[in-house]
């Protein structure tokens, strides 16, 4: 394939923030949002100031056209904030979460992969109930960087869509933005419990964020 391709899509400028929907496709780096379906937990944890590091890096372009769209210096601002919030929250609170697990007794016992995966969804789908304890409130709030990072993305398309002259160009926008909660809301639910569904969520991820990605070099 051609790479003049993708820079007719992607301008180089953007081209570092393509890492984020490629560590979705290759979870097995540790290095996404989520943890990866192979349950490398150890690994997860290991590389989590590398994943805020990354998630930085690729962040960055991104930020940088928008300065100068967003004319509101408060909600640029504001938005920045929410990202690098979700950004650096998001790790702790996961390795807390999978301490939670890994501390269960049945956890360090043989067993299967299939076995692990339902003790996973049982025990994360579980609401803590002593939330005095700093380990069980952060488990509880475990979505709070999620939710907060789709808030950003919503921002960041709203932007966008008022700088868009077109309206089927806004559509594809919507489309994307769709694309990306859909796909993230996806990954979060099936990615230790069906693995062939877990590709597909993170493919429409992928379209999604390349998507605004598309746009917001289109408005720059």
């Amino acid at each position: 394939m051609d790479p003049s391709i993708i820079l007719d899509y992607i301008p180089k400028q953007l081209l570092p923030s393509l890492g984020i929907p490629l560590v979705e496709l290759l979870p097995d780096l540790c290095l996404g949002w989520w943890t990866p379906p192979s349950m490398k937990f150890n690994k997860y944890n290991r590389l989590k100031y590398l994943r805020i590091l990354l998630l930085i890096v690729t962040w960055y372009p991104v930020f940088e056209l928008l300065f100068p769209i967003i004319e509101d210096s408060t909600v640029f601002s504001a938005t920045v904030i929410f990202a690098l919030a979700s950004i650096v929250v998001r790790p702790f609170l996961m390795e807390k979460q999978i301490q939670r697990v890994t501390s269960i007794g049945l956890w360090n016992n043989v067993l299967p992969k299939e076995k692990r995966e339902a003790l996973w969804i049982v025990v994360t789908n579980s609401k803590p109930s002593d939330i005095n304890k700093f380990d069980e409130l952060a488990a509880r709030y475990i979505n709070s960087p999620t939710k907060i990072a789709g808030v950003v993305l919503a921002i960041i398309c709203s932007q966008l869509y008022e700088k868009l002259p077109d309206m089927d160009d806004k559509i594809k926008l919507l489309a994307g933005l769709t694309a990306n909660i859909v796909g993230g809301i996806g990954i979060g639910g099936v990615r230790h419990s069906n693995l062939a569904v877990d590709i597909v969520f993170r493919l429409i991820f992928g379209i999604g964020f390349i998507t605004m990605l598309h746009y917001l070099s289109v408005v720059s």
